[in-house]
């Protein structure tokens, strides 16, 4: 099979194009010819795909997806991070064109699911409770806003009604869909995986230290975890990894406050230095405002035995198993979040117990070969 990735990025950017990487890798193995075309290339990351003997074109060098079909016949279009369908439908009538939707864009104008107003989960379907939001504004870099067109936001909804299949990751993101518009037998259910290695895992131990990995940005959540943190005994300290745009506010709060001697803020680390912060913690903590489109951050602490506590928005609580692999709290309450912090963070033996649940669940239900063969089948337009 000739498949056509489509990707607004191509190198390595985030974890759509992690997700790219692996999936060409696994696909490439098994005899499939994949190709990749973007709207503008990364400056890091892209010797990977050449690699795995990828063929990487895009609209910078003056490729259009149109003209990829025709020299290299693919017989499905498998896009990712798109503006638009519109191109996928043109490309070619006999084409089988199939969507990963990796987040939150295809169905809110905003693409984080909250209220700006309030920061409380959107429940409701794209349309005017946009306009209420101001979800027409978005802020730029520089802080200024710019007009976003909430009507060309449902015509793009519409023309992706046209592609044979959506792909999405979590029960929540399928859920969001079908509020949309979109029929459940268009969508397809496919958590991503993870890659397993032989590391070996240090026991949970009496450290009293908790982590967070992720960006630092409103979404996350860190702001709530500094909430519940002081609402914890003095003993309980915080490792943060990770940088963002409220990274500034987050280290004025703690270094102005009560938290100073109990919060330290890592920056990005490197794969061993994350690995060794994993091993002194004794759990990890998902904060997330937003309803997350999954957390892939969940299963990598699962992988290091730790257990997790997360809020129970979005994809979450299809990993993580309440009162099994860790708890799940309530939406923004931080009160319960620390009294579930508290109790880990008490006993090394339920931590160790949590843990190794935690670790069985990720290599039961998120094995990387079984992803691979389930996207094939998906590919090929299989059942």
């Amino acid at each position: 099979m000739k498949i056509l990735f489509v990707n607004e990025i191509g190198g390595l950017w985030g974890g759509v194009e992690q997700n790219i990487l692996l999936a060409i890798r696994g696909l490439s193995e098994r005899g499939h010819a994949c190709h990749l075309f973007c709207e503008r290339l990364s400056d890091r990351g892209v010797e990977l795909f050449t690699d795995v003997c990828v063929t990487v074109s895009s609209r910078e060098q003056g490729h259009s997806i149109k003209e990829l079909v025709e020299k290299i016949r693919p017989q499905v279009i498998y896009a990712h991070k798109i503006d638009s369908a519109g191109e996928l439908l043109s490309a070619g009538e006999t084409l089988r064109t199939v969507r990963m939707v990796h987040d939150h864009d295809l169905y809110c104008p905003r693409r984080h699911k909250y209220y700006v107003h309030n920061r409380h989960i959107c429940r409701h379907a794209a349309g005017l409770i946009c306009y209420a939001d101001l979800a027409f504004l978005e802020r730029g870099t520089s802080g200024s806003f710019r007009y976003v067109s909430i009507r060309r936001h449902r015509t793009v909804m519409k023309e992706h009604r046209s592609l044979d299949l959506l792909i999405a990751g979590s029960r929540y993101m399928v859920d969001q869909l079908v509020l949309n518009g979109f029929s459940r037998q268009q969508i397809a259910l496919l958590p991503p995986a993870v890659m397993f290695t032989d590391t070996r895992v240090t026991a949970v131990q009496q450290t009293k230290r908790i982590l967070y990995v992720g960006q630092l940005i409103r979404g996350k959540g860190v702001d709530l975890l500094l909430d519940a943190l002081q609402k914890c005994s003095p003993e309980i300290s915080l490792d943060i990894v990770g940088t963002g745009n409220d990274e500034g506010m987050l280290k004025e709060r703690v270094f102005d406050g009560p938290l100073k001697d109990r919060v330290v803020f890592h920056g990005w680390v490197d794969h061993e230095q994350l690995i060794e912060m994993y091993d002194q913690a004794m759990c990890s903590v998902v904060p997330s405002r937003w309803p997350e489109p999954f957390g892939m951050v969940g299963l990598e602490a699962m992988l290091r035995k730790r257990p997790v506590i997360g809020f129970a928005v979005g994809g979450i609580p299809d990993w993580l198993k309440d009162r099994v692999t860790g708890y799940l709290v309530p939406a923004a309450d931080t009160a319960m979040m620390a009294e579930k912090i508290t109790r880990l963070t008490s006993d090394p033996a339920l931590c160790r117990v949590m843990g190794e649940a935690g670790w069985k669940s990720v290599h039961e239900h998120f094995d990387f070969t079984a992803y691979i063969d389930r996207l094939e089948h998906l590919l090929e337009g299989s059942t």
